[in-house]
């Protein structure tokens, strides 16, 4: 698997800067353990 930028958390600021990798033409991989867009967001 090759990717142009990995983001580590996908809570605001990680979910904000892969979509700009994405708008840049990168390859983007997310890590996150606990679910898409962190715990405040996702559970409240």
């Amino acid at each position: 698997m090759d990717y142009d930028l990995m983001v580590i958390g996908a809570g605001t600021a990680g979910s904000n800067a892969a979509k700009a990798g994405v708008k840049m033409g990168a390859k983007v991989a997310i890590v996150e353990e606990d679910g898409f867009s962190g715990t405040c967001l996702a559970r409240g």
